[in-house]
């Protein structure tokens, strides 16, 4: 079985992703509001609503989508076990800098520090963290 350190660190970081309820929603829906206010996309943005609610869906599954990334890192379709991960793992980081730049805006630099350690302490955290590296460590031969 090739990549079985990364499927079995997908596991852990599904694990702690799933103990801590991380999904990365937030991210995606930043994006949703932000697509529709570009003028240039008027024509195409259904089509982008629509792939962004499809990786909307991925990014909700959270650990469960890390987790079953990290078992097609253990068949023939590294690749689209990598694009679960990253997806499923990324969304939730995406929205934890959003959260920090909202943090800063409304109370500034030091909160925003605080909540940023508080994070990468956090369980969430530390699975957002191990399913990338997981990700990284994935190889497709």
């Amino acid at each position: 079985m090739n990549n079985k350190k990364s499927f079995i660190l997908c596991i852990v970081a599904g694990a702690l992703l799933l103990l801590a309820n991380a999904v990365g929603s937030l991210g995606i829906f930043a994006l949703l509001g932000q697509v529709s206010t570009i003028p240039e996309l008027e024509p195409i943005v259904p089509i982008i609503t629509m792939i962004l609610w499809v990786l909307n869906i991925i990014a909700n599954l959270g650990g469960i989508g890390v987790i079953i990334g990290g078992y097609l890192l253990t068949t023939a379709k590294v690749g689209t076990g990598k694009f679960i991960i990253g997806i499923a793992a990324g969304m939730g980081l995406i929205g934890m800098i959003i959260g920090i730049i909202q943090i800063i805006y409304v109370s500034g630099f030091g909160a925003a520090l605080d909540f940023f350690g508080a994070v990468l302490y956090s369980v969430g955290g530390f699975g957002a963290i191990l399913s990338i590296v997981a990700r990284r460590m994935a190889s497709t031969e």
